[in-house]
């Protein structure tokens, strides 16, 4: 009876999300202000919405141009804040969050890592075979000819 009701307190999107909850997000800009958002990871991106009801999707974040997620230095007595870092290259902005405490910030960083590390390996992951290349056996229809005696050994160079 326990697990039913703790299954249905859960969001809607839940069982796809790998992690989910509310995180602070800073908007960029000089001012850089920050805002609640309800985030979700799923696989190799990140939802970000606007609030628990996942009505409003505000952006979709895809993992695989970012490089790493850090701890990003307190200063002026902000703590559990954490940074997206971009690719080289890769034409995304570098995306800072604030997570509510030290533990929730330090998860956020390792999911968001392991995020990122499936985003780049999903080119190895989804490799399709061409069905009109069959490998053929080479020697299969070869014409085999009957050899009278068998090849030489080297036995008697040894004496």
């Amino acid at each position: 009876q326990d697990t039913k009701e703790e299954v249905s307190e859960k969001p809607k999107c839940a069982p796809t999300a790998e992690k989910y909850g509310w995180i602070k997000k800073s908007s960029g800009g000089l001012l850089g202000l920050w805002k609640d958002r309800y985030i979700q990871l799923r696989k190799t991106q990140l939802v970000v919405y606007e609030d628990e009801d996942e009505q409003k999707c505000i952006e979709t974040v895809e993992l695989e141009s970012y490089d790493k997620c850090q701890e990003l230095r307190a200063l002026l007595k902000r703590k559990n804040r954490f940074i997206l870092i971009r690719s080289p290259g890769k034409k995304v902005h570098d995306i800072k969050f604030q997570a509510p405490t030290l533990e929730e910030k330090e998860s956020w960083i390792k999911a968001l890592n392991e995020g990122i590390n499936r985003g780049k390996n999903k080119v190895f992951d989804e490799v399709k075979v061409d069905e009109s290349l069959s490998l053929d056996h080479v020697t299969r229809d070869r014409v085999k000819v009957s050899h009278g005696r068998r090849p030489p050994t080297r036995s008697h160079l040894k004496e």
